[in-house]
């Protein structure tokens, strides 16, 4: 394929030329097929470098609660709700915490789950359908309400999930997808992506197999595992060295030496371990690990102990500068010193940092991250890098840059996309059209 006279994006600025695809990748010259975007921008496709797309497209099929903030709001958004067992996130509990009497006298199951997606609230039907014992869950036993609720939907929320990022100009995600499924079922939804997918599982230590890692197809490679170390602020459960309003400090989900078995077999078979950590102890106790074990992730890390800093050579860091915004509410009744949400520094200090969304935690349009990033001090064009390549290199693949020998991964748009207040018209990945608007 050749692309003519196009604008695209190099090296912080665009410059007007051709581009020839071959077999995928960016190359010196190219035959086939002639696309004239004379007048049109192409950026390269954005890398998530954290995000769920089944998670994604779940949130589209369940109900949104982010704007709930009384019973008969909260009656309304579920009155008509044709889903056999009724869920869905954005709850804001500060808002709005619906009493017990509220929640049985809905006929069905119910799950409300929150923004973060570390905690649930259900009904009586639903603690009996999942055998639960407690209206509020947290953490790993949310696991039992996805075993239930995934496999009905698990294909069109896939779908709807690529959809998303894909309108929004992301090429490329590094997903966790293991929301209530087994393996066999997720690489058969995966096979069939049309997004680039470098996918993370979740797994028990003791579950872990050398044969489930490898690459399902020309855009999909299965070479990441992902553990918890610690929850969220909205659910008390990060793991903090100050405490919240009710006295405590959040939990430790892995006691080390799991977490060594983990990089030990991560190493071993050269799988890169990503480690959700979002308190300043969790993030602590990882990279005390990892100097024995560089290399692998640290995702989220919104606070950091200033000794820290010196230490955190030994990973690299996926980050989400528009949860500091989010959390302003959370950050009020927390008690903390320390280096809140470092982001900035650690780039300036040459510590490896790429940008995610967590979706669905949060919007996937890449437009949402870079606004917040701006406000946070970057520049727009260190902002894209962290938003393309920077994600890609992470994993050792060769995108997020229009460059010779790059896949062709990118965007088309009819107007100048660094005012972030454009959508694109095409998407490709791999030099084939994927999503056209």
């Amino acid at each position: 394929m050749i692309i003519k006279n196009a604008l695209f994006w190099k090296e912080g600025d665009f410059v007007r030329g051709d581009l020839y695809i071959d077999k995928g990748v960016f190359s010196r010259k190219a035959e086939g097929e002639i696309l004239n975007l004379s007048g049109y921008y192409i950026m390269p496709g954005f890398v998530d470098s954290h995000a769920h797309v089944l998670g994604t497209g779940l949130k589209k099929i369940g109900i949104d609660f982010s704007d709930v903030e009384d019973k008969n709001t909260f009656l309304e958004k579920i009155k008509d709700s044709k889903l056999p067992i009724v869920f869905g996130r954005q709850w804001d509990d500060r808002k709005f915490f619906p009493n017990n009497e509220i929640l049985d006298s809905v006929g069905k199951p119910l799950v409300i789950i929150r923004k973060c997606g570390h905690m649930a609230l259900l009904n009586r039907k639903a603690m009996e359908l999942f055998d639960i014992e407690e209206r509020i869950v947290k953490e790993e036993k949310l696991q039992k309400i996805w075993e239930k609720i995934t496999p009905m939907f698990l294909d069109e929320a896939f779908s709807l999930g690529e959809e998303e990022f894909l309108k929004h100009g992301v090429t490329f995600v590094h997903s966790d997808d293991m929301y209530g499924i087994g393996y066999e079922e997720l690489v058969e939804v995966l096979k069939k992506s049309r997004i680039r997918i470098f996918e993370k599982l979740r797994l028990s230590v003791d579950d872990l197999n050398p044969e489930f890692f490898k690459q399902l197809s020309d855009r999909v490679t299965v070479k990441g595992v992902k553990i918890f170390m610690d929850g969220s602020l909205g659910a008390k459960t990060a793991y903090i060295s100050g405490r919240y309003k009710d006295g405590s400090n959040g939990i430790k989900l892995l006691d080390d030496e799991t977490v060594k078995r983990y990089m030990k077999f991560c190493d071993e078979h050269e799988i890169l371990l990503n480690i959700h950590a979002i308190g300043d102890l969790a993030v602590h106790d990882m990279l005390n690990l990892l100097k024995d074990h560089p290399g692998h992730r640290i995702i989220h890390s919104q606070f950091m102990l200033e000794e820290d800093t010196l230490y955190a050579k030994f990973a690299s860091f996926s980050v989400q500068p528009h949860f500091f915004y989010e959390d302003q509410e959370l950050l009020k009744g927390l008690q903390i010193k320390g280096l809140k949400y470092p982001f900035l520094e650690m780039y300036e200090n040459g510590i490896d940092i790429s940008f995610s969304s967590d979706s669905p935690v949060s919007p996937c349009d890449p437009k949402y991250v870079l606004e917040h990033a701006l406000k946070m001090g970057f520049d727009l064009t260190t902002s894209i890098h962290l938003y393309t390549n920077a994600g890609a290199r992470q994993v050792n693949m060769k995108t997020g840059k229009i460059e010779e020998g790059f896949k062709a991964d990118f965007a088309v748009y009819e107007r100048n996309p660094l005012k972030l207040d454009e959508d694109p018209v095409m998407v490709f990945v791999n030099g084939e059209i994927v999503w056209e608007k």
